[in-house]
């Protein structure tokens, strides 16, 4: 990925990662190319949960970005998916996703009820 996150480049830095990220999945042809982005996006996230201490900066916006492109991916590859029409609901949903990414992540609170949304309402994740 052309703009890794590091660590030492703080939360200004994963959330400018995040939105370049978003941007690929939405550039992406259909199909195995919006995938392929949107697993990107899922490493990125999974990368800056590994990587920030526990209690650190915004530790909770990459743990709910893994969910939600972990559970859009698995709209595609999990068993019993990969027809035609699945393939494109699925690019719908990462495409959807990332635009909302782009509107809501100039706020703590606009990222936080996207998270909440997204994990919840569109990936079906229990509330805790």
């Amino acid at each position: 990925m052309e703009d890794d996150w590091h660590p030492e480049s703080g939360p200004h830095g994963f959330l400018t990662a995040t939105a370049h990220q978003a941007r690929l999945v939405l550039d992406a042809d259909d199909g195995w190319p919006t995938y392929e982005a949107g697993s990107e996006f899922q490493r990125l996230a999974v990368t800056a949960m590994a990587a920030t201490p526990k209690g650190e900066f915004l530790a909770d916006v990459p743990t709910a970005l893994n969910l939600i492109w972990g559970a859009l991916t698995d709209e595609m590859d999990a068993p019993g998916r990969g027809s035609p029409e699945q393939d494109a609901a699925a690019v719908r949903h990462m495409k959807q996703a990332a635009t909302e990414w782009l509107k809501s992540m100039s706020s703590s609170d606009a990222r936080a009820a996207y998270c909440d949304r997204w994990v919840h309402d569109e990936c079906g994740y229990e509330r805790g």
